[in-house]
């Protein structure tokens, strides 16, 4: 078990601004978010046993902009054994940003997660809850509960499970309720106010955002975003250091038809700057072309590559294609 990086409470009725997103918030300005006032952000790192969309997109324009981050897992389990699941995918999705996470490893069990799972106990519920928190503190992460009031008014969760663990309070309202103060050292640690807030005011592209008061005294770790760091010196960096998971499906461009997007993009991506196949006008490497959007640049940039490294040049990346970059 690795010693567990604690989060330390602000003074009694000091809080600082944050909001909490996943995939559905679509594009985030992090530099527009931050000049709104939000100095933290909480992101969902995925769901079940699946990595959210924007995960990697989010975490690293977060790093890049100096806000603080903690992550949440929402949990699609059915058994004890399901929970563990989640909780190793998890770890497998935040590891390489581990530095960054200043702001705990939130375990989200909702209405949602019960419908999935079936009919659970309070104790069977609170247990798979425990559970996951387990796990992603033997890696050294301090993980909290998400939950609503319902949740622990009804018993849901159990007393222990709550006493246990920060907590990251949910009601929506002008005043927090005495139920907040029910978790870890008896005062939450968020509080997520309202699911209202004005995405377009905080640079986020979708209608509304979840508001969050944060009473957590986070320290940012003055250090370099990962993507930063690797695009100062690409030839010096090994294949296995991509922040960006792995494609599942083939990447391809066809000429007047939508373009292919997403995170996975950006591995073949950043394949092609690492390979000095993406320059600036000065012929310098440029990360900064590694959107997420397979258009006609990118299209050329794998011709190519596929032509250094003695592929079919057939303008597809496949598992052929991505085992040979793997390797190089």
């Amino acid at each position: 078990m690795m010693i567990k990086k604690e989060m330390q409470l602000l003074s009694s009725g000091k809080s600082e601004d944050g909001c909490d997103i996943s995939y559905y918030q679509g594009d985030v300005d992090f530099m527009a978010t931050k000049k709104a006032g939000i100095r933290a952000v909480i992101i969902r790192a995925g769901y079940g046993t699946t990595i959210d969309k924007r995960f990697v997109s989010y975490i690293n324009a977060a790093i890049r902009s100096g806000i603080a981050i903690g992550i949440y897992w929402f949990m699609y389990a059915a058994d004890m054994a399901g929970s563990e699941r989640n909780a190793k995918k998890c770890l497998e999705v935040i590891k390489p940003y581990r530095k960054y996470i200043s702001l705990g490893v939130w375990a989200d069990w909702e209405y949602d997660s019960d419908k999935r799972a079936g009919a659970l106990s309070p104790g069977e519920r609170s247990a798979m809850v425990d559970m996951f928190n387990s796990v992603i503190e033997n890696e050294g992460y301090e993980a909290g509960i998400y939950s609503n009031q319902d949740y622990i008014q009804s018993g849901k969760f159990q007393p222990w499970l709550v006493e246990k663990y920060p907590l990251w309070f949910a009601k929506y309202n002008a005043n927090i309720s005495s139920y907040a103060y029910k978790g870890k050292n008896r005062r939450p640690y968020m509080w997520q106010y309202s699911s209202a807030g004005d995405g377009q005011a905080y640079g986020v592209s979708s209608k509304k955002l979840d508001m969050n008061k944060v009473f957590v005294n986070f320290l940012l770790d003055a250090e370099v975003p990962p993507t930063d760091i690797v695009s100062r010196d690409p030839e010096a960096i090994g294949a296995s250091a991509n922040p960006y998971p792995e494609p599942t499906r083939i990447i391809y461009f066809i000429p007047g038809k939508a373009c292919m997007y997403g995170d996975d993009v950006k591995w073949v991506q950043w394949h092609m700057w690492r390979f000095g196949l993406f320059l600036d006008g000065a012929g310098h490497p440029d990360a900064g072309k590694i959107d997420g959007i397979w258009g006609p640049a990118s299209d050329k940039a794998l011709w190519a590559a596929q032509g250094l490294l003695g592929l079919k040049q057939d303008k597809k990346c496949g598992p052929k294609s991505r085992q040979i970059f793997k390797q190089i």
